[in-house]
């Protein structure tokens, strides 16, 4: 089984063990759907980002990605082992702030973002990076902050591995400033008397082993960039943010992403061209991905028209086989290994017809036949699961559990009908 590892995941008298914890015992325990995060997964994947970037300079961030998963524990973690934060919207830095991160180590990365935002923004009194011609100037309009950073697309795109969705730079993306506008934007900066800080590219995410190659060609031109606006500014960035995008395997037969020649390229590429300032990247899911579980009761095992294995969750607890026809590993946690096996649609319980575990509705997954009662384990759901995850159908939000040096904790309370309708008036 491909997907085993020490400490992490592991199989004890054919039971699936995630963080040395039985995943049947936590099921039965604390209910399912139920999210399973081994925090020790967590800080271990940190550790060898630190480790790949130390190894080749010292001047250097790692700006978690909070969009990726953004309990304020598994925040905690990243912020324990010195990571910044990299924020998509204002409640984000508060939640960062509230995890215990200093304001300065926050960066603020939007798109469309409105006025109301940019006041919240201001009030946070966070770094703020900015996407757009129209953001500077109202921006401008609403404060007297110094410093601020600029998004540019670097033109080209990464993420194949995964999908479409997941490509954040190129001629049809919302993201940045284009190339042809992007100096002219440092010379606005400049007149409006904003201290440009730093510079911002992110090209995509999830990659695989082939797309470090188109990462460390854009590098190339964001240095290019670089050079010119700091020609413009008179003074040297003190930042330069090569964005996130280090993807983790979802499948056996997915190329690992080489992490060591990403941060020995990247950091060589940047000296080589005379920048000596911070290098920072934002990975989001390479940390927590592989960290999280997902955890579901079977509860119908029937031939219809396909065999069907029906499950207490849906696209409303894990969306990204529905939204991004995303393979997550299914794994029996009652009986790992089994000779029973057949092809199946793993069937969410909501009331739509994409709501299903494989990656299509007609593409049938061969797993273990398991028992009406059992429980099935969705690995990799560490990233994007719960963050997510909705409401829809009356469906309440699935509880969070975080294994900790072989010790389990509730994080996160299993929504109630309470917490659906609790802001919702009848008025007439």
């Amino acid at each position: 089984m491909w997907w085993l590892e020490e400490g992490h995941l592991e199989v004890a008298s054919n039971q699936l063990n995630i963080g040395g914890m039985d995943a049947v015992e936590l099921a039965a325990k604390y209910g399912t759907p139920l999210y399973v995060y081994n925090g020790n997964k967590v800080q271990a994947n940190l550790n060898r980002l630190i480790s790949a970037l130390s190894a080749h300079t010292h001047d250097y961030r790692i700006h978690y990605a909070v969009k990726a998963n953004s309990h304020l524990q598994i925040q905690k973690l990243a912020y324990d082992l010195g990571a910044y934060a990299d924020c998509v919207s204002p409640v984000e830095c508060e939640m960062a702030l509230k995890a215990g991160l200093p304001v300065e180590k926050v960066l603020f990365t939007g798109t469309s973002v409105s006025n109301q935002d940019l006041r919240s923004l201001v009030d946070l009194g966070v770094r703020i990076n900015i996407d757009s011609g129209s953001q500077l100037r109202r921006l401008a309009e609403l404060s007297t902050q110094p410093e601020l950073s600029v998004r540019w697309n670097p033109g080209e795109g990464a993420g194949a591995g995964l999908h479409s969705h997941t490509i954040t730079a190129g001629k049809y993306i919302k993201f940045g400033i284009p190339e042809h506008k992007v100096l002219d934007t440092f010379r606005e900066a400049k007149e409006l008397g904003f201290k440009v800080v730093g510079l911002h590219q992110h090209i995509g995410s999830g990659w695989l082993g082939d797309d470090v190659h188109v990462f460390h060609d854009s590098v190339q031109r964001t240095l290019n960039v670089a050079n010119h606006a700091q020609e413009i500014l008179g003074t040297a960035f003190e930042f330069i943010d090569f964005g996130g995008g280090p993807g983790i395997r979802y499948s056996e037969d997915q190329t690992p992403f080489p992490i060591e020649e990403y941060a020995k390229g990247l950091v060589k590429t940047v000296r080589a061209e005379g920048y000596n300032g911070t290098i920072a990247i934002e990975p989001g899911r390479f940390p927590v991905g592989e960290s999280g579980v997902l955890l579901l009761e079977v509860n119908t095992v029937e031939e219809k028209n396909i065999p069907i294995v029906g499950v207490d969750g849906g696209f409303n607890t894990l969306v990204r086989p529905a939204f991004y026809e995303s393979y997550h590993e299914m794994v029996l946690a009652n009986r790992v290994e089994s000779d029973t096996r057949q092809k199946v649609m793993v069937a969410g319980n909501l009331c739509e017809s994409s709501d299903v575990f494989n990656c299509s509705k007609k593409e049938l997954r061969e797993i273990a036949i398991p028992e009406e009662g059992e429980v099935l384990a969705l690995l990799c759901a560490g990233a994007y699961g719960f963050e997510m995850a909705s409401t829809y159908n009356g469906r309440p939000l699935p509880a969070q559990v975080l294994i900790m040096d072989g010790k389990d904790h509730l994080i996160t309370e299993r929504g109630t009908i309470d917490s659906i309708i609790g802001p919702q008036k009848i008025v007439v």
